[in-house]
């Protein structure tokens, strides 16, 4: 049972959204239950200091804030600083094609792309599938190796207000070559924009499912030593495209293109 600040078990209304991973989520509002969802919401927010008006969607139902319980490293995790590569597959395609699986982004994302694209040839198939999102700077950073500095390229609206984030100047030189974009049901939040922008800046096709359409933003806050708050704190907006809802591809993946992709 997860616990609030002053040591008390959490709130009932707080209803169980999923377990991967030895991770559990907890959804602040009572999905299954619609009559419990202004209590769950207003208890959520006495506790957590939300706006239980916020609901964002999570696969076309509203959702809230979410409780997650924290992983604590071990010692050897510590000691090494190990950390999950983001760049999980790598492979020639032929036709002067290239297949990079981009599926986060960690703290050595900068460095992997880099070798990545000294393999790539006339075009970079970005797979972006599987990618769930991550830091948004880290993003920004792998976007500018594809489109160089782009001022005003992101928008985070809260409150009315609107704060605007540039793609910053890439760290290595501009690769300037066809992508293609590969995207689906799993490209989530950071993934999506990245897409998006790619789309925009850098003339990428985009191809394959509509994507997973988290189109906010969330805070963290402790709750205590093993639990952590994910809390709605505004919504991502690429001037030009549409991630409410899903980005939508330009089309299918072609079939010649799918038969010479690696399975997963």
């Amino acid at each position: 049972m997860p616990l609030n600040r002053s040591g008390k078990a959490a709130p009932t209304g707080l209803t169980r959204l999923g377990a991967a991973a030895g991770t559990l989520a907890f959804a602040a509002l009572a999905l299954a239950q619609p009559a419990a969802t202004a209590a769950a919401s207003e208890t959520a927010a006495a506790i957590l200091g939300i706006d239980p008006g916020f609901a964002p969607m999570l696969r076309g139902r509203p959702s809230g804030t979410v409780l997650q319980r924290v992983r604590h490293p071990t010692s050897d995790e510590i000691r090494w600083a190990d950390t999950a590569a983001s760049i999980t597959r790598t492979a020639e395609l032929g036709a002067g094609r290239l297949l990079v699986r981009l599926d986060r982004f960690g703290r050595k994302v900068d460095h992997e792309l880099s070798a990545a694209l000294r393999s790539a040839d006339e075009e970079l198939v970005l797979d972006l599938r599987g990618n769930e999102g991550g830091l948004l700077g880290r993003m920004l950073r792998v976007a500018a190796r594809f489109t160089g500095p782009v001022p005003g390229a992101v928008r985070l609206i809260k409150d009315d207000e609107a704060r605007v984030l540039a793609i910053p100047a890439p760290g290595a030189p501009v690769w300037h070559g066809r992508i293609t974009v590969l995207v689906g049901a799993e490209t989530i939040s950071s993934g999506e924009v990245l897409a998006a922008l790619l789309r925009r800046h850098a003339g990428a096709s985009v191809l394959g499912d509509r994507t997973w359409g988290k189109d906010y933003v969330m805070r963290i806050e402790p709750v205590d030593h093993d639990w952590r708050a994910l809390i709605p704190d505004g919504r991502i907006e690429v001037p030009g495209e549409v991630l409410a809802g899903g980005l939508v591809p330009d089309g299918p993946i072609p079939g010649p293109l799918a038969a010479s992709l690696p399975t997963r």
